[in-house]
């Protein structure tokens, strides 16, 4: 009996515990990188350039960099690469405009290619992380083009004006 009870006990402190233990929050559980993707991700054909030229932003090219071309993505947006075939994985920053190839979506820079371990044209996965935020526009306010457009109307008989 008393063994029992001390069996019952050890089961009620046990799941006292579990259940104690299961209401901590954890932050992050996955092993994955902290970026959360904004976009799903899409398979791409990508090359390598390493051309000493000036990029899209006006900097000059640093071939050794983490950066890459895209025809769409805007400049200064963040994107996750991963080579397939042995399954690495790097960041990269989009500062040019590229491929001008048509079957091509993707130019990496020589440096993101080596720690790809890509080797000259093939295809990857790419996800989108972050895009920078887009300028903010003024817009023309309503009223002073009407305003303008009655200061006209109203000179219309008028030789003065």
């Amino acid at each position: 009996m008393i063994m029992i009870k001390k069996k019952l006990r050890y089961l009620a402190l046990v799941s006292f515990c579990t259940s104690a233990v299961s209401v901590i929050h954890i932050n992050q559980v996955s092993s994955e990188n902290p970026f959360d993707r904004i976009q799903a991700g899409q398979w791409v054909v990508a090359s390598m350039y390493w051309q000493d030229k000036l990029v899209s932003t006006g900097k000059t090219f640093n071939p050794i960099g983490w950066h890459a071309a895209h025809k769409t993505l805007p400049i200064g947006t963040l994107i996750r690469v991963s080579n397939p075939k042995n399954h690495r994985s790097i960041n990269v920053t989009i500062n040019d405009r590229g491929p001008f190839v048509a079957d091509r979506e993707l130019d990496l820079s020589l440096g993101a290619g080596a720690l790809l371990g890509f080797q000259g044209l093939g295809t990857v996965y790419m996800e989108v992380l972050s895009i920078p935020p887009t300028k903010k526009f003024q817009r023309p306010i309503v009223e002073n083009l009407f305003a303008v457009a009655d200061a006209n109307g109203n000179c219309a008989g008028v030789a003065a004006c």
